[in-house]
């Protein structure tokens, strides 16, 4: 007589469960700003990774740490970044893993810089010039798989003034071996990597110094009434490698909720992530990467976007990423994380 019991009352127990106990529908991470105790977060639709941000600073024999954890961009992956800034050597590593509260701290100890030797690299951190008036030096790579890296990233519209940075080290970034790199009438980001000693050696680079390479895209940033208005949108002539026609749209952090970046780019940067990381957007839509000149037109039939772009969705911006660049500042010392 039980068991038929058990088997009559077995549906109305499994749906108690599942009107009365709360169901987690996404990733938990372990979240953690830079101060204040750590939180477990339910992650949203499309930050389906867990993401451990850290940043160490060394100067004449002494480390500073800062850590953050959180939710990441479905798309996001291990990066990691070291350069000079005067005397003292800023190294940044982000991972992510994808089970609940992967995120969690380690109980071993993490090896201090440098760990192993690997390629040598020139190395320098400005906002001017200064990295080509003799002030390069050599840093030691700290992973196997780091390559010599050059970044640059320069942004200026008619009502700021440029905003320029450049930047020499080692690191493991999205977009290498590259090149990878988007311009526009206001915006410059590029990316290119190499794995031999010192092979990042050279005048720091204006996206002027590369040849037109015939393609011509529209130019433009912002909504359809300011930076991107008709009377604003213009065409440019596309350099270098950067032979896709680009447009993207998203919210940026002023909660502009349309958003839109055009000009020209590398095949490689046809991706939401290298677009939300650049310009700080969120809910990235690559709406075009198309070939032909002109044909990132709103107003003209666009081929759809490859498929090398992802889907959309919404797109996580860790503390400090993708040069493209974000740049925030720790202590007095500016940061740049691709």
């Amino acid at each position: 007589m039980g068991r038929p019991l058990l088997l009559l009352l077995l549906p109305l127990l499994l749906l108690w469960l599942q009107t009365c106990l709360p169901v987690s529908q996404g990733l938990l991470c372990l979240q953690c700003q830079r101060t204040g105790p750590c939180q477990v977060k339910e992650c949203e639709p499309g930050r389906d990774l867990c993401r451990t941000t850290v940043i160490r600073d060394w100067e004449g024999g002494e480390e500073l740490e800062v850590v953050e954890r959180g939710c990441a961009h479905a798309e996001k992956s291990n990066r990691t970044l070291s350069y000079r800034t005067g005397h003292k050597i800023i190294s940044l590593m982000e991972t992510v893993c994808a089970s609940d509260l992967c995120n969690q701290p380690r109980l071993d100890p993490v090896a201090t810089f440098p760990r192993g030797r690997y390629l040598e690299c020139i190395s320098c951190a400005s906002s001017d010039l200064s990295c080509e008036r003799s002030r390069q030096q050599s840093l030691q790579c700290r992973r196997p798989e780091e390559q010599c890296l050059q970044v640059v990233s320069y942004h200026s519209l008619e009502s700021s003034l440029r905003d320029e940075h450049h930047t020499y080290g080692c690191g493991q970034l999205p977009g290498c071996p590259g090149p990878t790199g988007f311009h526009n009438n206001h915006t410059f980001h590029f990316l290119r990597c190499c794995n031999t000693s010192y092979c990042n050696r050279g005048p720091a680079l204006d996206h002027h110094h590369l040849p037109p390479n015939g393609l011509r895209c529209y130019s433009c940033e912002g909504n359809s009434t300011h930076g991107c208005s008709a009377e604003e949108t213009s065409l440019t002539d596309c350099r270098g490698p950067m032979d896709r026609c680009v447009e993207a749209t998203g919210t940026n952090g002023l909660g502009n909720l349309s958003y839109t970046i055009r000009g020209c780019a590398t095949v490689s940067w046809c991706h939401q992530l290298h677009v939300a990381e650049a310009f700080g957007l969120s809910h990235v839509n690559l709406t075009t990467c198309c070939t032909g000149s002109g044909c990132n037109n709103a107003a003209s039939d666009a081929q759809p976007r490859s498929a090398l772009a992802p889907r959309s969705g919404p797109a996580h911006l860790s503390l400090l990423v993708t040069s493209a660049l974000l740049t925030s500042t720790l202590g007095g010392i500016t940061l740049f994380w691709n």
